[in-house]
């Protein structure tokens, strides 16, 4: 047994069950031993390394765009003007060197410009630096300067951030807890509550039949809130990339990967990243009642094509005829609706004196 698992069960030995959200909060940031903070966890099947992979990883073709994207949104906002840069949770820091890489070739932009990353794991701060040495780093978006226009860009980011889970009863919900089973962790029912969600959660509630899941997360709310905040001061805008849904839904989609397979999310604390699908309604709303322009919410796949992704498909391809097959693969790997394309979604927000959003034109998502 893990020394993290060992202090976590000892923690409901003496206190009773884990809310879910604690659960995963150790596992994944504990100091010592939180799978985040002493590994970089990226990788793919085929090079034999890490337990999963992101999009900037797949293919250089996401982060170009995303720096393209950024650019254009830099040269309609005015006159040349500092910019602040910001990536939370840049992961090994490829998304953010290939948006350096595009956005180097307009002088004015890079002269202007400040990268800041919001990240707690000194694994992962040191992979990052070895890509983008110029950057700052903050524990968390409190800390981020608000001295120039920021850009925000989130890829993989909310999904990482604890959530809770509630099972409908015929007369209201019950928590779904962390205990022990025969010294091993498990899952219980705390007692019933009548409304233990937000007041934004609990207006955008799906309907749920008895028995059935719906997951919460005060840390996703609490971070989303605060970045409004500041994108509202500062004058910005946003990118939110992630898996989820567009409209709210019952469910339990809490899981754990390792070496690129799912395993039971509670037996390996530390050791497997823990996710959970992104509720881009709530975050949605929370944008709006800030003050923000709140696009709405697109699949990647298209999101990804009206910025131009077949076309710098087109141009690689051409470029490196031997690597045409790998190059189309990572395009259908990024914007397949059987892939990436459909599951994940893109959220786009704005101050309301910035200009329109590019990539955001087709109507709502439907599911």
């Amino acid at each position: 047994m893990s020394k993290l698992k060992a202090r976590l069960v000892a923690q409901i030995q003496a206190n009773g069950p884990l809310s879910l959200a604690d659960y995963m909060d150790a596992a994944l940031s504990d100091p010592e031993e939180g799978y985040y903070m002493r590994r970089a966890p990226f990788g793919t099947p085929h090079d034999g390394g890490g337990d999963f992979t992101t999009a900037p990883e797949i293919s250089q073709m996401f982060g170009e765009l995303v720096g393209a994207w950024c650019l254009d949104l830099w040269a309609r906002s005015g006159p040349p003007q500092p910019v602040n840069l910001v990536e939370l949770g840049p992961g090994r820091g490829t998304l953010m060197a290939d948006i350096c890489r595009t956005t180097c070739q307009n002088s004015d932009f890079t002269q202007h410009l400040s990268v800041h990353f919001v990240e707690t794991s000194p694994a992962l701060r040191a992979e990052q630096k070895q890509r983008v040495p110029d950057a700052s780093w903050h524990d968390s978006p409190a800390t981020l300067p608000e001295n120039a226009t920021t850009l925000v860009i989130a890829n993989e980011f909310f999904d990482a951030l604890p959530i809770t889970q509630y099972a409908r009863t015929q007369t209201g919900w019950r928590e779904i807890t962390v205990t022990l089973e025969n010294n091993e962790l498990a899952y219980a029912r705390g007692p019933e509550q009548k409304n233990p969600f937000s007041t934004v959660q609990a207006a955008l509630l799906p309907d749920a039949a008895p028995g059935e899941i719906i997951e919460a997360s005060p840390a996703r709310e609490q971070v989303m809130q605060d970045l409004c905040a500041h994108l509202m001061r500062v004058c910005g805008a946003a990118l939110i990339i992630d898996y989820g849904y567009a409209r709210p839904a019952a469910g339990d989609s809490f899981q754990a990967m390792k070496h690129h397979e799912f395993v039971n999310p509670l037996a390996l604390p530390g050791e497997a990243d823990l996710t959970a699908h992104v509720n881009f309604a709530v975050l949605s709303q929370l944008a709006a009642a800030t003050g923000l322009k709140a696009y709405p919410i697109a699949q990647q796949g298209e999101f990804l094509q009206r910025l131009g992704l077949d076309q710098r498909a087109a141009q690689l391809a051409k470029a490196s005829p031997d690597a045409v097959g790998k190059i189309m693969g990572e395009r259908d790997r990024l914007a397949a609706t059987d892939q990436m394309g459909h599951l994940f979604k893109v959220l786009g927000l704005r101050h309301p004196d910035m200009p329109p959003l590019a990539g955001f034109e087709a109507p709502q998502v439907q599911s």
